[in-house]
């Protein structure tokens, strides 16, 4: 076997030398005559449900991603359908994954990489798959004898498939052998493999394949799987090293998405998102993936419109291969993802038709919902928002009831709210999200009742304990409590700290459009009319698709917010 340090050697030149074309690649293996062995196919059943996902075969999406494997396989079909298995696989559509590659072997029962990939595929799936009962074999087979049955008591279809591919090893080329040699050590499946050394043994067979050939794809991808227990960088190289063979590669770009995202550094990781897409255009999550990004980097405009590619894509998959949204795991995330970004872009018409379909799937996305009421002032629906927080969280009902109060100005009710929140404080008190909940709803009522000094400093102890908090800035939350201290600041006539706050809102989030807003409510109340308009043009870029009636409203309702500054503040104050 060849040695890590080879494996690493090999990543190293590939990182160092531009990609070269035409790399020889193996022949094709001989035709072979296709025949369909009793162990492998089961008989057909009238619903035309596969035996071992139980799903109904795949329909073609070929153009749904570009990748392409070739596989030791003679049937054009089934090599089709293992491209796109393996692209759904990259997208972790795994359902998706699991169909194409069993309907691949419904055309080629003999591809070997076909049944490596349906075991995991269904391992991602989290489904067993199905496991026959012997009677439809015994009626077929007209009564043979139980010792010419599927060799498959007592094991589940992922773990069938991955002795399927064992048992055909060789079938396949040189590549494919070592890839199921690989997965089969990883599994404790091979002689002289111990507990300790499965991963070990693994990756020295993927080192070998790499060595022998460099070009391979999913070679690279696999060894940059097993060596991401190795610390928080050790799969990047090998990811590095594989968008050297194939800068399109959906795996790596994916992987690269969420890469820079957990490293916290986003701003890198948006090349990867971007050909993500170009590698999967047909496949939603790729649409998807870059909002894990572009939200935190104010993206929003392009986050926003991609977003709803995703949806549009995913509605159209649903009705063309017959999927519900309850088996698409993926589908509840895209949509509130979308209706996060269309409510934080004042898009309220498409977001009110996202929660038209969201509610028809009985998802509920009320967080935003309920902001969206509050921008439009909308008063019932969010009362019947907060009515439906507080029969299952108290808590968030008043915290909810206590925004929508100081919205309205009526402080009375925004204290009662407040005290409730406090009375459950005290026996939650390592619960820091309702710490923060009533930080900033306490700090606003006491900007609101003239204690402005008390209020403001509530709302700067909160941003001081969250502007640095890589998660809390997820989904266009880093600008939200700063935008809650600058309008508490307005409301409290203190203009250089309503200054301050603003200004921290957009550098947190270059899309807030109430830091813009701000911004101009204070410039124009001091008479610093060039930047007032600079920062009211901003605020029409970032809200540049809202109703121009809500943009109107919000602006009147800082504008009058901001009623209590009377002093010109300085620059650089």
């Amino acid at each position: 076997m060849i040695r890590t340090s080879g494996c690493l050697l090999l990543v190293a030149a590939l990182l160092l030398v531009p990609r070269a074309d035409g790399a020889p690649t193996d022949p094709a293996p001989p035709p072979r005559e296709k025949k369909v062995e009793l162990s492998t196919v089961a008989p057909a059943e009238p619903s035309n449900k596969m035996p071992l996902t139980g799903l109904v075969p795949a329909k073609p999406m070929f153009d749904a991603c570009i990748y392409k494997y070739p596989v030791s396989t003679t049937d054009a079909e089934c090599q089709a359908f293992v491209n796109q298995g393996l692209g759904m696989y990259y997208s972790y559509v795994w359902i998706e994954a699991a169909r194409a590659f069993e309907t691949a072997l419904r055309h080629d029962p003999d591809c070997a990489y076909a049944w490596l990939m349906l075991h995991r595929a269904m391992e991602k799936w989290g489904r067993p798959g199905v496991v026959p009962p012997p009677g439809p074999y015994v009626a077929a087979l007209g009564g043979l004898v139980y010792g010419k049955l599927p060799d498959r008591v007592g094991k589940s279809a992922q773990d069938y498939a991955l002795e399927m591919a064992r048992k055909l090893m060789p079938k396949a080329n040189p590549r494919e052998q070592l890839l199921i040699q690989a997965r089969l050590q990883e599994k404790g499946m091979l002689p002289g493999v111990g507990p300790d050394e499965r991963r070990k043994k693994a990756m020295q067979s993927l080192d070998e394949l790499l060595t022998l050939y460099e070009d391979d794809e999913e070679g690279w991808f696999w060894r940059a799987q097993l060596a991401g227990q190795d610390g928080p960088n050790a799969a990047a190289v090998f990811y590095k090293a594989l968008l050297r063979v194939n800068p399109l590669h959906p795996g790596a770009n994916h992987e690269f998405v969420h890469f820079f995202e957990n490293i916290h550094r986003p701003a890198l990781g948006w090349p990867y998102a971007e050909n993500y897409i170009r590698s999967s255009p047909g496949i939603p999550h790729a649409y998807h993936m870059q909002a894990h990004l572009g939200t935190r980097i104010g993206k929003w405009g392009t986050t926003s419109d991609w977003s709803a590619r995703a949806i549009e894509l995913e509605v159209e998959y649903h009705k063309y291969q017959g999927v519900t949204p309850g088996e698409d795991h993926q589908f509840n995330h895209h949509m509130e993802t979308l209706t996060r970004s269309l409510v934080h872009d004042g898009r309220f018409a498409e977001a009110k038709t996202i929660k038209s379909m969201a509610e028809g799937y009985k998802y509920s996305f009320r967080p935003e919902w309920l902001r969206m009421a509050i921008a439009q002032r909308d008063w019932s629906e969010a009362q019947r928002l907060i009515d439906q927080f507080r029969k299952s969280d108290k808590a968030a009902g008043a915290f909810y009831a206590a925004l929508v109060a100081l919205e309205k100005g009526d402080t009375d009710q925004a204290g009662r709210e407040i005290d409730t929140l406090r009375h459950l404080a005290q026996s939650r008190k390592s619960d820091k999200s309702l710490e923060r909940r009533l930080w900033e709803v306490q700090g606003r009522h006491l900007c609101q009742i003239g204690d402005g000094d008390a209020g403001l400093k509530l709302l700067k102890k909160l941003v001081d304990a969250t502007k640095n908090d890589f998660g809390h800035h997820a989904w266009g939350n880093g600008a939200v409590y700063m935008e809650s201290w600058g309008i508490g600041a307005l409301e409290a006539g203190h203009a250089t700290e309503a200054e301050e706050a603003f200004q921290e809102a957009l550098a947190h989030d270059a899309g807030s459009v109430r830091g813009a807003l701000g911004m101009w409510a204070l410039c124009e109340r001091v008479g610093r009319i060039e930047e007032a308009e600079r920062y009211l043009k901003l605020a029409h870029r970032v809200w540049a698709r809202a109703d121009p009636r809500d943009f109107a409203g919000l602006q009147a309702d800082l504008a009058k917010r901001a009623g209590k500054i009377t002093k010109t503040v300085a620059r650089g104050e």
